[in-house]
């Protein structure tokens, strides 16, 4: 094995497991999170996307943030989904206590609200990344940031096979810069 492919893969090998640090303490901060607050910051991209228990509404709508409830439509948003998803569960037959879970309205169509927003989650192997949640790192920052430790660590490469080559010639290096003679 070369040099040359061993910085690569150890490059490679580096930039995956730092993605893979960042990502998991929003992955294990979110496990002891009270369903409310999830349901909050589910709502934050506009509409609600999770089934949660009903009561996991009724808390929501308790625990709302004075600013939340007042310059934004979090409480009719919150309301009409609950509402909605216990219309469809009483049409289709079925009754529930304070802990069924309520699922959402459907596919493609959130709470009823007319704001839209992008599908929440990638599903890979360290969980659903929510990029979505106030306190959690925007993908987009994680996927550019990756490119940025390929692309020095294609630099490097780059760098160490040029002076590998130059010395199996057993030459000196040319200078990028030519002398002229004034």
């Amino acid at each position: 094995m070369t040099s040359l492919l061993k910085v690569s893969v150890c490059a490679g090998l580096a930039s995956v497991a730092l993605l893979s640090a960042v990502a998991q303490p929003a992955r294990a901060a979110s496990a002891g999170t009270p369903c409310w607050k999830v349901l909050l910051n589910d709502w934050y991209d506009g509409r609600i996307d999770g089934s949660y228990p009903r009561h996991c509404y009724n808390d929501a709508l308790h625990h709302l943030p004075a600013d939340v409830s007042t310059y934004s439509s979090a409480r009719e948003d919150i309301q009409r989904a609950l509402q909605s998803a216990i219309a469809k569960q009483k049409k289709a037959g079925h009754n529930g206590g304070p802990n069924t879970i309520v699922p959402p309205t459907g596919p493609g169509k959130g709470s009823g609200t007319t704001t839209t927003g992008p599908d929440k989650g990638t599903g890979s192997a360290s969980g659903p990344l929510d990029s979505g949640s106030p306190s959690s790192l925007p993908t987009p920052l994680l996927v550019l940031g990756g490119l940025a430790l390929l692309l020095v660590a294609a630099g490097g490469a780059g760098l160490v096979a040029k002076r590998i080559q130059a010395r199996r010639q057993g030459s000196v290096a040319v200078p990028l810069v030519r002398k002229t003679a004034a």
